[in-house]
């Protein structure tokens, strides 16, 4: 879960960067189910909740391909997108 709040970066983001990386992240969750058929037909109530955790939610690679050291290296990729936020931002335009 990316909190914009917190990092200094939304969820696309993040995911640019990592992108960019060659770290494949995506969207998890997306899009909700409740938009998926057969749901999206029926009435749905207002769903702020799941709606806030769609827009944050990013799947990292995982499984036994991803080493240890894959892990880490990703680790420290976000840390260093949060920690240089306003650039990276900046960088992309947002």
């Amino acid at each position: 879960m990316v909190d914009p709040a917190v990092a200094g970066l939304d969820r696309d983001e993040l995911m640019a960067v990592l992108r960019a990386e060659n770290v494949l992240a995506r969207r998890y969750f997306h899009p909700g189910c409740h938009r998926l058929p057969p749901h999206d037909r029926l009435p749905t109530p207002p769903l702020p909740v799941t709606e806030r955790a769609l827009e944050r939610c990013l799947s990292l690679p995982t499984g036994t391909a991803v080493s240890p050291e894959d892990a880490a290296a990703i680790g420290q990729l976000v840390r260093l997108a949060v920690s240089d936020a306003a650039a990276v931002r900046e960088r992309l335009g947002s």
